[in-house]
């Protein structure tokens, strides 16, 4: 029987290593900037979740900016790419255009399941709260307000 390695190798150990290193020589950019923007990057990620946290990113102006300016830089073939889970999915389709169209109106996406949503608020709700309802207990789930602004019509 052949022995598996464990663990990482000194390579690997090595390169997280100068990553250590590297994190002192980071400027942190913000997007709030007037300066900033997402053309030097291949990859937009949009994390979601339920904590309120997440407010800040759905509701901003700077960022639905940006992504509508990103967004349309995606279409294949470029290597641009935009990706989403959870409510980050809601950062986009709250990316209106001057049309009043989502962003990714004609895009495929995938949301949370409502029912899924909802199943696991009702079912945590005795100990956690509205936790996992973002804008509180009576808002839509995220499928419904995605949905919502693919409905919206010129």
């Amino acid at each position: 029987m052949a022995m598996i390695p464990q663990g990482a190798t000194a390579e690997v150990v090595g390169l997280y290593q100068k990553m250590k290193q590297d994190f002192h020589d980071i400027t942190i950019l913000a997007w709030t900037e007037m300066s900033f923007s997402l053309d030097t990057y291949d990859l937009v990620f949009l994390p979601g979740g339920h904590e309120k946290g997440v407010k800040q990113v759905i509701d901003s102006p700077e960022v639905h900016k940006l992504l509508l300016e990103y967004f349309p830089r995606t279409r294949k073939p470029s290597n641009k790419s935009v990706a989403a889970i959870c409510h980050g999915v809601m950062v986009l389709s709250e990316s209106l255009q001057p049309d009043g169209k989502s962003v990714i109106h004609d895009a495929t996406t995938t949301a949370l399941p409502g029912t899924m949503e909802q199943g696991i608020f009702w079912g945590t709700r005795a100990f956690l709260g509205d936790y996992y309802k973002t804008y509180g207990p009576d808002s839509d789930s995220v499928q419904t307000s995605v949905s919502d602004f693919w409905d919206v019509k010129a």
